[in-house]
C-alpha cells in the first residue's frame, strides 16, 4: 500500500528575483519509493524530513539523493526503534535542482511514515 499525500501551505514569498513556496509532502512508504523530486523550473531546499516507525519493532530505513543521476547517500541502514520519530536532517538542510530526487528504502514494507517539508524557488 502506498499513500502519498501532498499539502501546499498557503505560504508564498516573491521577492524581484524569485517566487518560492513552502509545501510538506507525506508518504507511507512500502519497501522503497521516490519521497520527493524537485520540479521542472524549480530548485529547492528540504528543510525538515522526519520518520515515523509505526512497526512494534526496529526498522531499517536508508535514503539517498539523486542529484544528476549520481547517488548520494544520506542514511545507510539506520536502525528506527520501535515507535519513535526520527529527525533525519537535524536543521541540516538538503539543496535539489529540478529533476533531483530524494529516495528511501524500508527494511520492512508499510512501516515507515516520511513527512518533510520543502522550500521550493521558481527558477523560470
Amino acid at each position: 500500500m502506498l499513500l502519498v499525500v501532498v499539502l501546499i501551505h498557503g505560504i508564498q514569498s516573491t521577492s524581484s528575483m524569485a517566487v518560492s513556496r513552502l509545501r510538506t509532502v507525506g508518504q507511507l512508504l512500502g519497501a522503497s519509493a521516490t519521497v520527493y523530486t524537485c520540479p521542472a523550473s524549480f530548485e529547492s531546499e528540504i528543510k525538515t524530513f522526519h520518520v515515523n516507525n509505526l512497526d512494534t519493532s526496529a526498522v531499517d530505513l536508508t535514503v539517498k539523493a539523486v542529484i544528476s543521476s549520481s547517488d548520494i547517500p544520506i542514511v545507510t541502514t539506520k536502525s528506527i526503534a520501535a515507535d519513535t520519530i526520527l529527525d533525519l536532517l537535524n536543521s541540516r538542510p538538503i539543496a535539489l535542482k529540478a529533476s533531483d530526487t530524494i529516495v528511501a528504502t524500508s527494511g520492512t514494507a508499510s512501516s515507515l511514515n516520511i513527512v518533510i517539508t520543502v522550500e521550493e524557488t521558481f527558477t523560470g
